[in-house]
C-alpha cells in the first residue's frame, strides 16, 4: 500500500507542477499581445483552472491545458489552442520538469516564441468563412 501512496503523491506533485508551469507559460506569454495584433489576451482573473481565453483573429480561442500519462507513468502536461466547436488547432507537450516534447528546450525557455508557435499553428490550421459561414473554396 506504501508504494501505491508513493506512487499517488509524486502523481500530485507532478500534475501540480504542470499547472504551475502554465499558469507561469500564460503569465509570461502575454506580453506578445502587444506586440501582435492577430490576437488579443484579455486580463481574465476568472479563467477557469488550466484554461485562458483570448481571441485570435477575431474569433473566440482558449488556451487549455491536459495532463496525460508519459512514459514509466510520468505525466506529461499538453497546451492546446482550442476553436470554439472544440477543435484543437494546435498543441504544444511538455514534461512536469518543463522539458518540451519532440522539441528541445524547456517551456519557460521563452514563453512568447512558445505560444507564437501555437498561434501560428492555429492560424495555419484556420479556414476563412464565406459571408454564408461556409468555408472559402
Amino acid at each position: 500500500m506504501k508504494r501505491i501512496e508513493e506512487q499517488a503523491k509524486r502523481l500530485d506533485q507532478e500534475y501540480q507542477a504542470i499547472g504551475q508551469l502554465f499558469d507561469q507559460f500564460c503569465q509570461q506569454a502575454g506580453t506578445l499581445a502587444e506586440q501582435y495584433h492577430f490576437f488579443n489576451w484579455p486580463d481574465y482573473e476568472d479563467s477557469p483552472p488550466l484554461s485562458r481565453a483570448f481571441t485570435l483573429l477575431g474569433e473566440p480561442r482558449e488556451l487549455r491545458l491536459r495532463c496525460q500519462p508519459g512514459e514509466r507513468g510520468a505525466f506529461n502536461g499538453l497546451i492546446q489552442v482550442v476553436a470554439e466547436d472544440g477543435t484543437i488547432d494546435a498543441s504544444l507537450g511538455f514534461g512536469s520538469d518543463g522539458q518540451l516534447l519532440l522539441e528541445s528546450g524547456k517551456l519557460l525557455d521563452n514563453p512568447p516564441e512558445l505560444l507564437l508557435k501555437l498561434l501560428l499553428g492555429a492560424v495555419w490550421q484556420h479556414k476563412p468563412q464565406t459571408s454564408k459561414g461556409e468555408p472559402a473554396t
